[in-house]
């Protein structure tokens, strides 16, 4: 390495595939909260060839490298780095991806990097991180070689899971100075996969900005249909089907029930159909503001979380909209085990119930209906819940001092 600066400040790199997504604002409360805990932060996106999308104030820099500048210095540095190239391509070849999708995080992981050697040679960054185990942290992982700085990178759901995890996991557990995850979950599982990692598993969670006050909650449960929420992606892992049996389940039991899914996806047309097979209506909202989102949530009475483990092996850990929805006093019925099942307790902070199972879930629902007082301490306790686990100020204190021990280490 050639020219680093003294750093009087801790400065990391981090690298996402692409920066802002409406459907990752979890990752900028991220690195807002590790800035207003003293660390800088540039943002690279490592595949965001026409993002038009304006972060909002107050962020980190965004760095954009186009396409072909990022090819023509990578092409440049291969033959700069013949050896350090053949190592990455053996490394690859020895860990072969599973899917064609992992080939491709593996590959332009390493172009990326190549292409962005130049600019971190003699630039003050002083620390590496990939939000992904993907190609951002296949990323901080060439560059930490390349440069001889220091790097870390997150593992949290398909990225651990989807065709099992990223077929470079092994190499990024070896080297990295810490595994950023947000589950327990994820915690034991990087255990048991990796006996003896030198890398330090770091449980930080995500968070919320702010705790809004605990709302009174109009409660006319019986007097007009039940209001159900869901917000996520349309995709296989978030169960949204099992919400239409629920609903058609519930209008057989004669209980009226309004059921809005925000989030948009592959699988829209797939629900639309199997809406109209069961005879219910729902409302597939689409992808919709921060805004939209908030106040969607002061309208709902359950927020359904219906995760299951997909054909690929997917699934979530925490989805922060559950902590959301607790957050604003929303009783919230979850599947059982995984991430979710470290917020939602049964009985004390919601109610879980198998999604595949709509009567266990109509049974759910049905206990919510009638009993008033379980409403109000499941929404107390979940309130306090997130006030205790789920700020982020509190949990990206915990990543900025990781950066910060690192700040000038080799």
């Amino acid at each position: 390495m050639t020219g680093r600066a003294d750093y009087t400040r801790p400065r990391v790199a981090y690298f996402v595939m692409r920066y802002p997504l409406l459907t990752q604002t979890f990752i900028d409360r991220e690195m807002r909260g590790v800035m207003a805990n003293g660390v800088d932060v540039e943002v690279h996106p490592v595949w965001d060839f026409g993002n038009r999308v304006v972060p909002l104030p107050g962020g980190p820099g965004v760095i954009r490298t186009g396409l072909l500048r990022t090819l023509g210095s990578a092409a440049l540095e291969t033959l700069r780095r013949p050896a350090l190239v053949g190592r990455g391509i053996r490394a690859v070849l020895r860990h072969r991806p599973r899917s064609a999708e992992g080939w491709f995080m593996c590959i332009w992981g390493g172009i990326f990097a190549l292409g962005k050697a130049w600019e971190f040679r003699t630039a003050p960054v002083s620390w590496f991180h990939g939000a992904w185990a993907t190609a951002p942290a296949t990323v901080a992982m060439s560059l930490a070689q390349i440069c001889g700085r220091p790097f870390s990178f997150g593992a949290h759901a398909y990225d651990l899971y989807r065709h099992g995890g990223d077929a470079l996991l092994p190499l990024k557990v070896r080297h990295a100075r810490f595994v950023h995850t947000t589950t327990a979950a994820n915690v034991d599982s990087l255990r048991t996969r990796f006996p003896g990692a030198a890398a330090e598993i770091l449980l930080a969670r995500r968070g919320l900005p702010a705790l809004p006050v605990l709302r009174d909650q109009n409660d006319g449960w019986n007097e007009r249909p039940i209001r159900l929420l869901s917000v996520g992606r349309l995709v296989e892992k978030k169960g949204q089907r099992y919400q239409l049996a629920l609903v058609a389940e519930l209008r057989r039991r004669g209980v009226p029930a309004e059921l809005r899914i925000i989030g948009e996806g592959p699988l829209r047309t797939d629900l639309e159909r199997e809406a109209g097979e069961l005879g219910v209506t729902v409302d597939l909202a689409g992808a919709l503001s921060q805004d939209e989102v908030q106040a969607s949530y002061g309208c709902a009475d359950v927020f359904l979380h219906t995760g299951i483990v997909d054909a690929e092996g997917d699934r979530d850990g925490l989805p922060n909209v559950v902590p959301e929805a607790m957050s604003r006093g929303v009783c919230v019925i979850s599947s059982p085990g995984g991430g979710a099942a470290e917020a939602i307790s049964h009985d004390v902070t919601g109610l879980i119930a198998e999604p595949s199972d709509a009567t266990a879930l109509a049974d759910a629902v049905g206990r919510l209906r009638g009993d008033a007082a379980l409403r109000v301490a499941l929404r107390r306790a979940a309130h306090a819940w997130v006030a205790e686990h789920f700020l982020a100020a509190r949990n990206t204190a915990a990543l900025a001092r990781r950066f910060g021990a690192g700040a000038g280490g080799g």
